[in-house]
This record gives C-alpha cells, structure tokens and sequence, in this order.
C-alpha cells in the first residue's frame, strides 16, 4: 500500500508541475474531486463505514485541509520555478506521519519505517547533489 500511495503521489505532484499557470485553481479542484471520489470508491472494498465519530471527523476534514493547502502551495512552488525546494519538501512527506505517531502517539519505530525515513534521506541528498 505504501509503494501505491508513493507512485500516486510522485503522479500527482509531476502532474501539477506540468499544468500550465493559465489553468488558475482547476487543478487544484479537480486533484481534491479526483481523491474524493477514489477513497470513496475504495470504502466498499475495504468495509470500513463512512459514519465517523465527530473528533475523527474533525481530524479527517483539517488533514484534508492541510493536504489541500499542501497541493497549492506545491502548485505555486511549481509555478514560481521553484521546484527543487518543492521537490525536497515533497520528499520529506513520508517521515511526517512516523514523525508524528512517534511524538504524539508514543509508537516505536518499526525496521520498514526506519527504512523508509532513510530512503527519504538519501531521495533530499541525491536531489541536492543534482
């Protein structure tokens, strides 16, 4: 699941930087219309329920927000010609999540996520040498 969310996000964020600027907000949009729609195609599959309790809802729609704000910030990066810091922050996304189960969560951490922390590294050294 992770080397699919991985090639999903390299798709979106190689697609955005190839949007012309002429596009406006569009792409925006239709990035958060096109998730949308596959998570929810995706829920019957999985026979997880839509019902949420209200905090969960709460942490679902400000990650959905931040996502979003990540996505045009990425996208004004882009249009700034601004890409190789965008790149290495993008690079970065992976270590978030274990950053954060590790902090707020107290989660130990496991030997793939190790792994992956020092591929995201290694991703920012080999871009910077570029």
């Amino acid at each position: 699941m992770a080397l699919v969310a991985g090639v999903g996000l390299a798709v979106h964020f190689f697609a955005l930087a190839r949007i012309p600027a002429s596009a406006g907000w569009w792409p925006v949009v239709v990035s958060r219309a096109v998730s949308v729609a596959v998570i929810l195609a995706l829920f019957p599959a999985t026979g997880a329920s839509l019902r949420l309790p209200r905090r969960a809802a709460a942490v679902a729609a400000v990650a959905g927000a931040l996502g979003t704000l990540a996505t045009i910030l990425y996208l004004l990066a882009t249009r700034q010609e601004l890409l190789s810091v965008a790149v290495v922050l993008s690079a970065l996304y992976p270590a978030v999540p274990v950053l954060l189960a590790l902090t707020f969560l107290r989660e130990r951490i496991t030997r793939p996520q190790a792994v992956g922390l020092l591929g995201a590294g290694l991703a920012i050294g080999l871009i910077a040498l570029n």
